[in-house]
């Protein structure tokens, strides 16, 4: 079940790390850290806390990264 809000997102991305990765919270957790405007990006547009986190990883080819305008 997608959850509402940013942090219940953001945790439930962290959930799937760690069982996609196979990793402790901690480092499932560094990783959420250093992606975070992938994960806002998700919620934004409401995209499977599973397919996000297997995108970090590299697991799955679904582009999460928003296309930079061009000034």
């Amino acid at each position: 079940m997608m959850k509402h809000s940013l942090s219940e997102y953001y945790n439930e991305v962290i959930d799937e790390i760690c069982v996609l990765e196979g990793c402790p919270h901690e480092k499932a957790k560094t990783i959420a850290d250093s992606e975070f405007s992938n994960i806002e990006y998700g919620h934004k547009y409401r995209l499977s806390p599973s397919i996000l986190a297997g995108s970090l990883l590299g697991i799955n080819d679904c582009c999460i990264t928003p296309v930079q305008n061009k000034s």
